[in-house]
């Protein structure tokens, strides 16, 4: 009655990284593409395509640009603006800070 069906006993180390991966991995991988939508939106349909964000961390968003000059444009004269309204427009945590980073 109720036993879990699962092997016990040794288990290969493959099967134990996989199982931590798709954990980890799976909720990661829906808040980045929330995270897309929202800075498609915040970011606008221009700058969105030649970006994408890579990773939240904390309360930064890691941003990855297709060229300098654009890197540059955001970091140093849209932030402010694109971070109201990334937070207008992904409510489920606060962004206080792009992290803007050349694609390499």
């Amino acid at each position: 009655m109720g036993e879990d069906k699962k092997p016990r006993g040794p288990r290969a180390i493959g099967d134990l990284v996989a199982e931590v991966l798709k954990r980890s991995v799976g909720p990661r991988r829906k808040t980045l593409a929330e995270l897309s939508v929202a800075w498609t939106r915040a970011a606008g349909p221009d700058t969105a395509r030649r970006s994408r964000p890579l990773e939240l961390r904390g309360a930064d968003l890691v941003v990855s640009f297709d060229s300098s000059v654009l890197r540059q444009e955001v970091e140093c004269f849209r932030k402010e603006e694109i971070l109201v309204r990334l937070n207008a427009e992904y409510p489920a945590r606060r962004i206080a800070n792009l992290k803007c980073v050349l694609h390499g």
